[in-house]
C-alpha cells in the first residue's frame, strides 16, 4: 500500500534503475564489508577459532582423563582380584592350620587317653598282684595253722617263716 502510494505520487519505483543510487549502494556495501572485515570478522573469527581450539583441547583432555580413569579402574580391579585371591589363600591356610591343630589335639588326647588306660591297667594289675600276694600269705598262714594242728605241735617262729616263704613260692609259681 505504501509502495503504491509512492509510485502514484511520482516517487520512486522499485523497478526503475537509478545508476547513482546503485553506485552509492555498492560503495556503502563495500565500505561496510571492509569495516566489518577489519573490525568485526577478524575478532569474531579469532574468538571462534579460540573457542574451537578450547573445545578441542577440552575434548582431548576429557579423552585423556577417560583413558586414565579406565586404566586406574583396570588397575583397581586387578588389585581387588589379587586381594580376593590373597584372602582365599589366607582362608585356606587358616583352615589347614585349624585342621592340623585339631589333628594334633586329637593325637595328644588319644595319647593321653592311652597313657591313662595303660596306668589304669598297670594299677589294676598291681592291685591284683597285691591281692593275690595277700591271699597267698593268708593261705600260707592257714596252711601253717592247719599243719600245726594236724601235727599237734607248735612250730617255732623260724619254722613258721620258712614254711610261709616256701608256701608263697609254691603259690606264686602256680600263677
Amino acid at each position: 500500500m505504501i509502495l503504491e502510494y509512492l509510485a502514484a505520487e511520482g516517487g520512486i519505483s522499485l523497478l526503475d534503475v537509478n545508476p547513482g543510487l546503485m553506485i552509492w549502494t555498492a560503495i556503502t556495501f563495500l565500505l561496510v564489508f571492509i569495516l566489518l572485515k577489519v573490525f568485526a570478522w577478524k575478532p569474531i573469527a579469532d574468538a571462534l577459532d579460540a573457542r574451537a581450539e578450547k573445545i578441542h583441547s577440552d575434548i582431548d583432555r576429557a579423552e585423556s582423563v577417560r583413558k586414565e580413569s579406565e586404566e586406574k579402574l583396570d588397575e583397581y580391579l586387578k588389585k581387588l582380584e589379587g586381594l580376593k585371591e590373597e584372602g582365599y589363600q589366607i582362608l585356606n591356610e587358616a583352615k589347614k592350620d585349624a585342621e592340623y591343630l585339631r589333628n594334633e589335639i586329637l593325637d595328644s588326647a588319644n595319647k593321653e587317653a592311652a597313657a591313662i588306660k595303660e596306668r589304669g591297667l598297670r594299677d589294676a594289675k598291681l592291685a591284683a598282684d597285691q591281692a593275690v600276694d595277700e591271699i597267698h600269705k593268708q593261705i600260707a598262714n592257714l596252711a601253717v595253722l592247719v599243719a600245726g594242728q594236724i601235727v599237734g605241735k607248735s612250730l617255732s617262729a623260724e619254722d613258721h617263716k620258712k614254711i610261709i616263704s616256701d608256701s608263697i613260692g609254691k603259690f606264686g609259681s602256680l600263677n
